[in-house]
């Protein structure tokens, strides 16, 4: 996140840079969708971002590059800052109770800015996965992803990124929005993204509860007393 020091010249120019580089992936990813990896080029994808080619290797070295995207790139900013302020207030090395309905904002705020249809995301993910190559760097990059997602927690929480719990969160997190978004990208889905997200964290609730969830209040409160 950024704060009131920073928001001079250099923080415009790096807000350019990643509206560039956003725009650079989602032409890439959508090009993807619809023809393949290997049905268009570099200069197919500079003509939909309006850029150059130079403009492109400046950023990315590489067509699959372009595709993976930048960690954070898939988050808009005003989603991204509307999430660490929802921590602000909690008492200090306490967990927000707020988290996992902040997170189900995030999460359905990101699937709702998405540039492409259902079946392209589809596509795209058919076409990573059938790339060898591809999903290699994607199991890259998801490691540099999820430490972006682990600085954004933290800085939210006010709890060093090496907390278990922010660990274990990340991961119930990453474990729920993929299982939600199988169900939301199956061909006979009629539910919304968020009725299948929201669902799938009262299920692991009913199992692990969360902060804020009532069993989590049911068990922090205990037996009576004899």
């Amino acid at each position: 996140m950024r704060d009131d020091a920073n928001n001079d010249g250099g923080g415009l120019r790096e807000r350019k840079r990643a509206a560039t580089r956003s725009a650079i992936t989602a032409s890439a990813r959508l090009l993807t969708a619809r023809s393949g990896i290997n049905g268009f080029t570099v200069e197919e994808v500079c003509e939909r971002a309006g850029i150059s080619r130079r403009t492109f290797f400046n950023y990315f070295p590489a067509k699959e590059d372009a595709i993976l995207g930048h960690p954070g790139d898939d988050i808009p900013e005003a989603l991204a800052e509307a999430f660490v302020a929802g921590g602000r207030g909690t008492a200090a090395g306490a967990v927000s109770a707020s988290l996992w309905p902040d997170f189900i904002e995030l999460a359905v705020g990101m699937m709702e800015s998405m540039a492409m249809t259902r079946s392209e995301v589809v596509a795209l993910k058919e076409a990573i996965t059938a790339e060898p190559r591809l999903m290699e760097k994607a199991m890259h990059g998801s490691s540099a992803a999820e430490q972006h997602y682990v600085a954004m927690l933290a800085e939210r929480e006010s709890l060093p990124a090496d907390d278990p719990r922010l660990q274990m969160a990340i991961g119930a997190m990453a474990s729920v929005a993929k299982y939600a978004g199988t169900l939301f990208f199956a061909p006979d889905n009629t539910r919304s993204y968020r009725d299948i997200l929201t669902s799938a964290i009262e299920a692991l609730a009913a199992v692990a509860p969360l902060p804020g969830s009532t069993a989590a209040g049911d068990q922090a409160t205990g037996p009576p007393s004899a």
